[in-house]
């Protein structure tokens, strides 16, 4: 449970239809941004064209000015200290998905979630949202089973089948933007942030190899020309680096959440996992006890 001090007053009243426009401004934008991004063997041409169509960068510029206006009006609306109003209101300027938790017009210590409304940061609110996502998420995770298989089989194929690349594009990109909502709602929920990222690094290893992949694509791009109707050069595919450590992260989390939707279970292998650890330290504690009888001094 979260003390009293951790929030600025009383819970923040209204504000539920606009707090949901932002909402919907935060995702379209986190959803551009997830469909430009390198998932996998699929998706290039569509990227390509999407980053190349009249309306992406347009559209891309409106949702950001509207974030970064919204947040300049917002810091009227507070009556928290204006360092903290100014953190906030850099956050979303800098990053805009973060405005589905965040707002310069959100006092500290509250955030407003679609469907279940106004709730303070701690450990209540955090058990409460992870509940609500657990199944949904599980759900999400398994669509990369059909992914992996379109990759697998078809391969080198998939260039020669658009529609199935396409696909396979559009369901790592949900994938994608349904991690990076849940991690941010889970992070604004949670009492001790720092302490959920190193618990749940692997949500964040997800998101982030995307990126990652995407800044080297950049780098290449600013070296070589396009190729092939609009391809890169196959130097491009140092990306599969990335891919197969996405996917990796991406199994890894299934087993995780999979293993969480059956407590007896989840407990089972706690215990087992505990017991292996205990092994070891005890046999760290024999090989240290040993070294100190042979050098007593």
């Amino acid at each position: 449970m979260m003390s009293a001090s951790s929030t600025s007053g009383p819970a923040p009243q209204g504000g539920t239809l606009h707090h949901g426009l932002m909402f919907v401004v935060a995702i379209s934008f986190l959803t551009i941004v997830g469909l430009v991004l390198p998932h996998g063997d699929s998706g290039e041409e569509f990227r390509v064209w999407f980053m190349a169509h009249a309306l992406f960068r347009p559209l891309i510029i409106a949702l950001w000015a509207i974030v970064i206006i919204e947040g300049i009006t917002g810091l009227f609306a507070t009556h928290d200290t204006w360092p903290a109003r100014l953190k906030r209101l850099l956050l979303t300027t800098l990053l805009p998905p973060l405005r589905m938790v965040t707002a310069s017009s959100k006092p500290r210590g509250w955030l407003w979630l679609p469907g279940i409304g106004w709730k303070p940061a701690g450990e209540e609110t955090s058990e409460q949202l992870e509940q609500k996502l657990a199944l949904p998420m599980v759900i999400l995770t398994l669509l990369v089973l059909p992914v992996l298989g379109a990759e697998l089989t078809g391969g080198e194929t998939l260039e020669n089948h658009p529609r199935m690349a396409l696909a396979t594009h559009l369901t790592t990109c949900v994938i994608w933007i349904g991690f990076t909502m849940e991690f941010l709602c889970m992070v604004a929920a949670a009492p001790e942030k720092l302490t959920y990222c190193l618990k749940n690094w692997i949500n964040l290893v997800i998101i982030l190899l995307p990126l990652v992949a995407f800044l080297r694509v950049l780098n290449l791009f600013r070296f070589t020309r396009m190729l092939r109707a609009g391809k890169l050069l196959r130097a491009y595919r140092l990306r599969g680096l990335w891919t197969r450590l996405w996917r990796l992260a991406l199994l890894f989390n299934l087993l995780e959440r999979l293993q969480q939707r059956d407590p007896a279970k989840y407990c089972a292998a706690l215990e087992k996992k505990i017991a292996g650890l205990e092994e070891e330290l005890a046999t760290l504690h024999a090989k240290l006890a040993e070294q100190r009888s042979k050098n007593p001094h």
